[in-house]
């Protein structure tokens, strides 16, 4: 779950400023992880502030929501490593 928790912030930092949908995300990692897996992960680096998640409503469907990822100014401290958190592992370790 580690090496999953630095691959998704390493995602995000690529698109970023931009968000992506939850699903977007599980689309790109589906082949090497269970959705399961993402979505706690995902859930993890919300929880410690280095992801921004935000729901809203689904631009076609009036009755659904979607879920949007973010990474924040903390996540992209994480990835250049000027903070450190052994629950994330990055690339170059």
């Amino acid at each position: 779950m580690k090496h999953l928790r630095g691959q998704l912030l390493d995602f995000l930092k690529r698109i970023y400023p931009k968000e992506i949908e939850e699903l977007g995300i599980i689309s790109v990692f589906y082949e090497y992880y269970r959705d399961k897996e993402i979505r706690q992960s995902l859930q993890y680096l919300v929880d410690k502030g280095y992801v921004e998640k935000r729901t809203t409503k689904h631009p076609y469907r009036r009755r659904e929501k979607m879920t949007l990822y973010k990474i924040t100014a903390k996540g992209i401290d994480l990835l250049e490593g000027t903070i450190e958190d052994a629950g994330v592992l990055l690339e170059d370790e």
